[in-house]
């Protein structure tokens, strides 16, 4: 029997109790400056280096006070409002998109109109202001919305380099585009109908089938009363804005299906779709390359509560796929919120230690940054029954 020198030994023996203490410290904890006030009902929070300066900057979105809110990052996870916030607006605000409009390097704004499809871009001038840009409102189509949940996109849907906007009501089965000039001013481009008789629409941009084109996923929930299946068809784009051919049959997925993310979860390099569900359930679907989905290993996967926002990233540094997803118990007062964490492997995905992470009430959206460049993602999670939001730094990693 082969025996090892003593020193060799304690060695190993340190390094296992050091991959047992790291596999089993919580992967987030609470920033020191957490949490952030940045006023009643943040519905949506974003994590974007809009002074310039190197450092995650967080923009909050809130639909019943009418305004935006800009904080400058510290490096640390503390944040401090900028000279000029919040933006005062004078309609609820529906969706936000942070973007180079006009081409200058610098991070603008467009901010949708709750009601209609309106959008109001806000040029940055590189320090954390915005103010509102010439033409502002653009008006994608003339309808007027109610009781929607509109959904706002900034992606070059016609390829000539410069960004667009689409704009989606949730409700209706139509989407519509602004398509922009690189100078800050838009103008009305295709309007793409989709299958009608549906309960919901959820909707999301990227290269399904490798040919360059942006294409569109549609998720859709069946009308109350009736079934309540699901529904998911990708449309091939061609370059110009419009989504005629479908790739494939319709797939038929769980109930209520809304799209929660398209992104990479396994190494073939295909775009993959994440989909969340009311019954506290996230499926995840992996692309064949043509179009064509298939559930991953073991999805769909069961949640605490219903997910209202999922982020696909790498919090373990494995160069894995991980899910963030901000889950609300939103049955009744005070909707516990928290950030549940799934740890992917390539193919499924379990756990991480420490999750789920408590957030404020109400905590429907979620963003993901390093904002203290340690080298770790971190979290920022908003509070819309709350006035702060949640930022949870990485750790143990």
């Amino acid at each position: 029997m082969t025996h090892l020198p003593v020193l060799v030994v304690i060695a190993l023996m340190g390094w296992a109790t050091q991959v047992h203490s790291q596999a089993q410290c919580p992967l987030f904890g609470p920033a020191p400056g957490s949490p952030v006030a940045v006023g009643a009902g943040s519905g949506q929070v974003v994590l974007a280096d809009v002074s310039g300066d190197g450092r995650l900057d967080m923009v909050t979105r809130h639909l019943q006070s009418r305004i935006m809110t800009v904080q400058l990052g510290d490096s640390t996870g503390r944040f401090a409002m900028v000279p000029g916030s919040p933006i005062i607006l004078g309609y609820s605000p529906g969706d936000m998109k942070l973007g180079d409009v006009n081409n200058d390097r610098i991070l603008d704004l467009g901010v949708m109109r709750n009601d209609r499809d309106h959008v109001d871009i806000f040029i940055g001038n590189g320090k954390g202001g915005f103010s509102l840009g010439t033409g502002s409102p653009f008006i994608a189509n003339t309808s007027v919305y109610t009781l929607s949940k509109p959904s706002l996109h900034l992606v070059d849907i016609n390829e000539d380099g410069n960004l667009d906007f689409v704009t989606a009501n949730g409700r209706w089965n139509k989407f519509a585009t602004l398509l922009g000039d690189g100078r800050g001013r838009f103008t009305p481009g295709p309007i793409t109908r989709l299958r009608s008789g549906q309960a919901y629409y959820s909707v999301a941009f990227g290269d399904i089938d490798g040919d360059g084109h942006l294409d569109v996923v549609i998720a859709t929930s069946g009308m109350v009363p009736g079934p309540r299946d699901g529904r998911l068809v990708t449309r091939r784009g061609d370059g110009t804005g419009a989504f005629k051919n479908a790739l494939g049959p319709p797939l038929i997925v769980s109930s209520d299906p809304r799209i929660a993310a398209l992104a990479h979860m396994n190494s073939d390099q295909h775009l993959d779709v994440v989909i969340s569900h009311s019954s506290n359930r996230l499926s995840v679907l992996l692309n064949d390359g043509n179009g064509a989905f298939t559930p991953a290993p073991a999805s769909p996967y069961i949640l605490g509560a219903p997910a209202f926002a999922v982020v696909v990233a790498d919090v373990n540094r494995d160069k894995k796929a991980d899910l963030l997803a901000a889950t609300v118990n939103n049955q009744l007062p005070p909707f516990d919120s928290s950030v549940t964490v799934l740890l992917g492997d390539g193919r499924a995905f379990v756990p991480a230690p420490g999750s789920p992470f408590r957030a404020g009430p109400g905590a429907y959206n979620l963003a993901v940054g390093d904002v203290n460049k340690d080298g770790k993602l971190d979290v920022a999670a908003s509070s819309f029954e709350g006035n702060a939001v949640t930022v949870l730094l990485g750790r143990c990693r």
